[in-house]
């Protein structure tokens, strides 16, 4: 296998192409004309974008297909929590408890290991996470043409949550292929994620090898004045429990203000991202399956299981997404955060408006609460 920067830089100078061939041609997969995207209005001097690939589309390979379904959604299921409740009931059937007891100690021992980042081991992994994109028919991105200001820490805030956070995942740790782009080389890019997967052995310790946090505010702020920057997924938990739908994407965002917040504090850039068809890869849950495990979730984090695709499995849908990376902001002087935060929604509600015609759907629409 090559090295990574080889891999980058073939992902970023060999796949590129017009909407308009995108969506009339199938795709060569060996070689890829660089061309720009559908001509704006003329009042638009930004556009035309160029669109990127994070991996060669119509690409996907049976195991790309394994990987998916062993390594990024059977472990988020019920079914790893059953397996080992399985296998202790096994040992102490044939060892007795013992056995069954040093097995526990020893994974509780592994909940108080300190948190270790390896960004050699992360770049290792990376190839496990090129997955999230040759999957799909084609995982595109647009990234701004003016290369973001230097010697600053930034905030990514990403749009929306998603059934799986597929998206997420796939921008978070493919990062060094859409940062070069934008001039972003100094730093590391670490992903915030819910609690809950910090309190799980091997789990914990994984997360904090790929550059996984839990999204807590002091951990936030060291990151940014390292100038390290990190990514966040805005809606969390209660954007999953709006539920999903064909032809609008719903954002928890008007009552989001902490990443703000921090961002006026640490003097930190604030960036948009949105990931159009994030939350058409997973079936559309109704209501009152969501407000179930939203009671559930008041006593028990457990976030919302059995989420479903093919043959209602937790197997995604083979659909094209487009992640689309908005110009940062900074709070400006005497600014309060109200009026940082309606600036914010703003930008997002202008950056959905900008690409969703080069999305999927052109006609979705966006419903911010």
């Amino acid at each position: 296998m090559g090295s990574l920067e080889g891999r980058i830089k073939e992902l970023q100078n060999g796949h590129k192409k017009s909407v308009d061939d995108d969506q009339n041609m199938q795709v060569n997969s060996e070689e890829l004309p660089s061309t720009k995207a559908t001509q704006p209005a003329a009042s638009d001097e930004r556009l035309p974008e160029e669109i990127h690939y994070f991996a060669t589309p119509h690409s996907t390979t049976l195991k790309h297909v394994l990987i998916l379904i062993f390594y990024h959604m059977l472990p988020f299921t019920q079914f790893p929590f059953m397996i080992f409740c399985l296998e202790l009931y096994w040992i102490y059937k044939w060892f007795g408890w013992v056995w069954v007891t040093a097995i526990c100690a020893f994974l509780l021992a592994l909940a108080f290991v300190p948190p270790y980042y390896s960004k050699s081991i992360r770049r290792k992994a990376r190839p496990m996470y090129e997955t999230l994109a040759a999957y799909l028919p084609a995982a595109k991105y647009i990234v701004p043409k003016t290369p973001f200001p230097c010697n600053k820490a930034y905030i990514f805030a990403f749009h929306p949550h998603g059934r799986m956070f597929y998206a997420y995942a796939m921008f978070s740790q493919l990062d060094e292929i859409w940062r070069e782009h934008i001039k972003l080389v100094q730093g590391e890019l670490f992903q915030a994620a819910a609690g809950a997967f910090f309190q799980v052995p091997l789990t914990r310790s994984w997360f904090y090898v790929l550059g996984a946090m839990p999204a807590d505010k002091q951990l936030i702020v060291d990151k940014l004045r390292k100038k390290d920057h990190v990514v966040i997924a805005v809606g969390g938990l209660r954007e999953i429990y709006l539920g999903t739908q064909d032809d609008a994407d719903l954002l928890y965002l008007k009552n989001r203000r902490g990443f703000l917040q921090i961002a006026m504090d640490e003097k930190t850039g604030v960036v948009p991202v949105y990931a159009f068809n994030e939350n058409q890869l997973f079936r559309h849950d109704s209501k009152a399956f969501l407000k179930f495990w939203e009671n559930v979730n008041l006593y028990c984090k457990v976030g919302v299981p059995f989420m479903r695709g093919y043959f209602n499995l937790p197997m995604p849908y083979r659909k094209e997404l487009l992640i689309t990376v908005g110009d940062p902001l900074f709070a400006n002087e005497g600014e309060s955060i109200a009026e940082f935060q309606e600036r914010y929604i703003q930008a997002v509600k202008q950056l959905f408006d900008r690409y969703v015609g080069l999305s999927p759907d052109p006609n979705h629409k966006l419903i911010i609460t």
